[in-house]
């Protein structure tokens, strides 16, 4: 049995995570400041976050930490090139892959050998002012076209209009809007149908992790409304023989 945790939104803070696992999937916003310059940013993500994910609790030499950008991590969004991302990569000790509209092949061992899961991250939301990946509903549809029936574990920054995982919950937030959601992305999540779905970007969506039409979903947001911590990183067990989710 593996041990998947996910979690989103982190906004410069660093979850204490003591639990063991085989994969850790974050959503974006990893950067903890809206003005900070990409190079800055970039200076944070080889720094403090790679010094974070290289003391994680990896449970073995096949456990990976996946990261989406988001919004808040503007220097992925044209400031860095594939071989800086490789770099980084390398940096953490090839424990960090980071997936920026991307497709990777988790392997792990099994009775019988190696097998994997196809998994497929991007940054891409809505328009929501001039942030970074926010496009336009045409340009969504391209993206997330790209996006193959056979990816397993999809993992986007924005979060659908399904079941409240995009909804903005907190109803004394300025932002308080049930139908917050990109309803491109959900309508690509049902063509896709993958076993597992993870997302953010709404700090205050569904967080209960629930099955919808095949899929196991919810919003990881780490932080709330207010930016600030209280929600716990996402646990639960993934059947490496089965491809089932226990929770």
């Amino acid at each position: 049995m593996m041990k998947f945790l996910a979690t989103s939104d982190i906004h410069g803070y660093l979850p204490n995570i003591t639990e063991e696992f085989d994969l850790l999937m974050i959503c974006g916003d990893v950067c903890y400041d809206d003005y900070v310059t990409p190079y800055a940013q970039i200076e944070y993500i080889k720094g403090p976050f790679l010094e974070w994910v290289k003391t994680l609790p990896f449970k073995n030499i096949w456990s990976k930490v996946i990261y989406v950008p988001g919004n808040h991590d503007g220097c992925f969004d044209g400031y860095v090139s594939k071989a800086d991302i490789l770099a980084i990569e390398y940096m953490s000790d090839h424990r960090l892959k980071i997936l920026n509209h991307d497709m990777y092949e988790f392997e792990y061992p099994v009775s019988d050998g190696i097998d994997s899961l196809t998994i497929f991250g991007s940054p891409y939301c809505k328009e929501f002012g001039t942030w970074p990946f926010m496009v336009s509903d045409e340009s969504l549809e391209h993206k997330y076209s790209q996006i193959p029936e056979t990816v397993e574990i999809l993992l986007t920054h924005d979060s659908p209009n399904i079941d409240k995982v995009g909804a903005v919950l907190d109803e004394e937030s300025r932002f308080y809007n049930p139908l917050a959601g990109n309803d491109v992305l959900s309508e690509h999540i049902k063509r896709i149908k993958p076993l597992i779905f993870h997302s953010g970007h709404i700090h205050s969506g569904n967080h209960n992790f629930h099955e919808n039409n095949g899929t196991w979903m919810a919003n990881v947001s780490y932080v709330d409304e207010n930016t600030l911590p209280s929600n716990a990183v996402l646990s639960y067990n993934f059947d490496e023989e089965t491809k089932k989710v226990v929770y």
